[in-house]
């Protein structure tokens, strides 16, 4: 099985993948893209890379052929590649989320986007668009371990097929649009 673990940078998916490496496969897009080198160029205005979504697809394809083992692809753009039987996205508050971003200190232009991605819902309609099996996390006021172990609940129900444990995770529960406006 393939799980996609995305969201708005901040939302905390390098930590709960870093939590569930014990137990699962954990590919991390944003390194491959950078040790790698799948990326077109470097976007100066936002101070990223531009990541050459076919490369980083033909390169996932040839570590995921033959596996047996579930594997979760984490990283904010991993809802944009194909192959995932399930996508969980993680939501966080935009007023949380800026403060995540702060201490990592993004600016305060890049900050405000995510913000407003956040609060916006662009990646999970994003993921919506593209993938069948849509799953939504908040992370808002758990911890990290508490999170994980939720990520892994749906994993394992998703695994087992007892998809209506994991109905209550279908996308739409959250609403923070008045919180950025």
């Amino acid at each position: 099985m393939i799980i996609a673990l995305t969201g708005t940078p901040g939302t905390g998916k390098t930590t709960i993948c870093h939590i569930l490496g014990k137990k699962y496969r954990i590919i991390d897009i944003n390194r491959m893209i950078t040790d790698e080198g799948l990326h077109t160029g470097r976007d100066e205005m936002r101070g990223s890379l531009v990541a050459d979504i076919e490369a980083l697809q033909g390169r996932l394809d040839e570590l995921v052929k033959g596996e047996t083992v579930t594997i979760i692809i984490e990283g904010h753009l991993s809802h944009y590649l194909e192959g995932s039987n399930a996508v969980i996205v993680l939501r966080t508050r935009p007023g949380v989320l800026a403060h995540r971003l702060e201490e990592r200190a993004y600016f305060k232009e890049k900050v405000r986007e995510n913000m407003e991605a956040e609060a916006l819902d662009v990646i999970l309609v994003e993921t919506t668009l593209k993938h069948d099996m849509v799953y939504e996390v908040e992370t808002t006021t758990s911890s990290p371990e508490d999170a994980a172990i939720l990520v892994d609940s749906i994993i394992e129900h998703l695994a087992a097929g007892n998809f209506e444990q994991v109905e209550r995770y279908l996308p739409g529960r959250f609403d923070w649009s008045e919180e950025v406006f």
